[in-house]
């Protein structure tokens, strides 16, 4: 009996001793990750993921992406964002939509566009007695070159908007992320001849955000009131959804929706779908309406920030860099601002 009782007693310092190992362990891990975070810096680039565009099937080495997280302290399960940021980018219309709006793209329209024009005004300058003289094709040469550059610095403005299709896209991804202290961006390139899509995962702690935009909508709200719901108006996308035809409705109504010849021996059905404008940022708690704006824009924010496209800034609140913005100075002055130009890209 003493022997049994003595063989317990040892069993439980063992495995008390186990236990406290795991304890000191675990808090060592804590500590280290801990330190880790406090050597990150708001708008580091902690990695980038880069996959071919041109090919199919393609996704995302999310998990490569969660290792090297984990090497800076960041917890982050692939899992919470894995669909979300697959399904924003990677559906085959907005792959197409990425190459067509490549810079590479853009540059071959502007040269088939300077070609085209200065075909188009030489050949009407034929008309005039200077069309054969040399300077005649010299303000030939210069009203293309003017309208070409003109192309391009739309071109240039149109890509410093958010972007409905892509920086938008990634507004599910990053609700999801924004407790974790990350963000993530997009962002396309060309490497030898092929089509690159760059996913961006960039460090920025936003509590500070959410703090000083919660205290921002609130005094709009009392002050500005008009002037917020004009700008929320603006945060709107246009949606396709499906209708569903089970509602009740008699035979009668089915039959005069049926159309009158039928497409083949097996028709396929198409769903019938509608369009609907929905609100972005729609009306809710001061603090639940600052993080729905940082989640839509953080997407947005990222791309200016790693293109360097960010607007200059005299002062900063919440980033190392005097001249760099952080997000909650982006949505302060571009998007609730009064006069702001209209920066959603359609």
């Amino acid at each position: 009996m003493a022997a049994d009782l003595m063989g317990g007693s040892r069993g439980l310092v063992l495995w008390w001793k186990e236990i406290s190992i795991l304890l000191s362990r675990v808090s060592a891990l804590r500590m280290e990750a801990s330190g880790l975070l406090s050597e990150l810096h708001n708008g580091q680039v902690l990695t980038v993921l880069r996959i071919d565009n041109t090919c199919a099937p393609i996704s995302f080495d999310l998990g490569a992406a969660e290792e090297q997280l984990q090497t800076w302290g960041i917890q982050v399960p692939a899992d919470q964002y894995r669909s979300l940021a697959e399904s924003a980018l990677l559906e085959p219309q907005v792959r197409r939509y990425i190459i067509y709006n490549s810079r590479p793209m853009r540059l071959a329209f502007a040269v088939v566009f300077y070609v085209v024009v200065w075909a188009n005004i030489y050949s009407t300058s034929q008309m005039f007695a200077l069309g054969n003289h040399w300077v005649g094709v010299l303000l030939v040469t210069l009203a293309a070159m003017s309208l070409t550059l003109t192309l391009v610095l739309i071109f240039e403005r149109h890509q410093k908007k958010a972007n409905n299709n892509t920086d938008l896209r990634l507004a599910a991804a990053n609700g999801a992320l924004l407790r974790h202290r990350v963000l993530l961006g997009v962002t396309d390139t060309v490497e030898g001849c092929q089509s690159v899509i760059q996913l961006w995962f960039v460090y920025f702690d936003l509590e500070d955000c959410v703090q000083f935009l919660c205290d921002h909508i609130q005094e709009m709200k009392i002050s500005q009131e008009s002037l917020l719901r004009s700008r929320l108006s603006q945060l709107c996308v246009v949606m396709e959804t499906g209708v569903s035809l089970e509602t009740g409705e008699g035979p009668e109504n089915l039959l005069e929706e049926a159309p009158l010849l039928p497409g083949g021996p097996h028709p396929e059905e198409r769903p019938l779908m509608q369009t609907e404008l929905r609100q972005l940022v729609p009306e809710a708690e001061p603090e639940e309406m600052a993080q729905q704006l940082l989640a839509v824009f953080g997407g947005y924010y990222i791309r200016l920030l790693v293109t360097s496209q960010l607007p200059q800034a005299v002062g900063t609140r919440h980033t190392d860099s005097a001249k760099i913005p952080c997000p909650c100075q982006l949505i302060e002055a571009h998007i609730l601002g009064a006069g702001c130009c209209p920066f959603l890209a359609r």
